[in-house]
């Protein structure tokens, strides 16, 4: 059987998992894997570590060993939208690359902000966009434990800096319609989409700048749950 891959950059977004699957810790290429099973079915979990880059590449290499049957890639994320709040899920339909933008120009007078930008568009004048593979994302639309949270679906925008100030988070809401912002899930797709293996990303709101709502480590434990019982009742069907 195809093993499922979950995802997550930091431990706190995977110690819950580990304990689940009851793994064999293996390092491959300095990345870390957790070889092991959930009700019977082969689960591997994969730490990408922080950032696009590494997660990239942690994808690359997971997909090269193991051929998976799909990715989850899940953890935590930023909420840029008032009416989301802490430990809400989003999963992502689509995922928008933050982080390719072209920088304004300044006059000499001018206080530099190194953020300020003309847009998310490619040399080329297209979006900068990744889809979740759409069989995956029906048959989990239809699963019974998504009734169990508060899930929305929607973008997820995704790129090396921690967006933190009002004004930023609003424009990529309105803008670009994402509902929150994380650092790893682009580099995730990229690699996933090039190499035809499904993915889906799955994000528990763990703050939101425009709520005062502060940064909660200890949110990551819903998503995990909820990869875990996606796990349980996809392969029930398999087997």
């Amino acid at each position: 059987m195809k093993p499922i891959i979950i995802q997550g950059a930091l431990y706190s977004e995977i110690d819950y998992l580990i304990d689940a699957i009851k793994p064999k810790k293996i390092e491959y290429n300095n990345f870390i894997f957790y070889e092991g099973s959930y009700n019977n079915y082969p689960v591997i979990i994969s730490k990408t570590k922080i950032g696009e880059i590494t997660s990239s590449i942690a994808t690359v290499l997971a997909i090269t060993k193991y051929n998976p049957l799909f990715i989850i890639n899940q953890g935590t994320a930023g909420a840029c939208n008032k009416k989301i709040n802490k430990e809400d899920i989003v999963i992502a339909e689509d995922v928008y690359y933050l982080s390719q933008f072209s920088m304004s120009k300044y006059k000499e007078t001018d206080p530099i902000n190194p953020w300020k930008n003309d847009g998310y568009l490619s040399i080329d004048n297209e979006f900068i966009s990744y889809k979740t593979d759409k069989d995956l994302l029906n048959k989990i639309k239809k699963l019974n434990v998504i009734n169990n949270y508060n899930v929305i679906y929607g973008k997820i925008g995704s790129g090396d800096v921690w967006t933190k100030t009002n004004k930023d988070i609003i424009s990529n809401n309105k803008n670009y319609n994402v509902l929150c912002e994380c650092m790893e899930v682009a580099g995730s797709y990229i690699a996933s989409n090039s190499m035809n293996i499904p993915i889906i990303s799955i994000r528990v709101i763990s703050n939101n700048e425009l709520l005062n709502q502060s940064y909660d480590p200890t949110t990551s434990l819903k998503a995990q749950k909820l990869c875990l019982e996606i796990i349980d009742e996809i392969t029930k069907n398999i087997n």
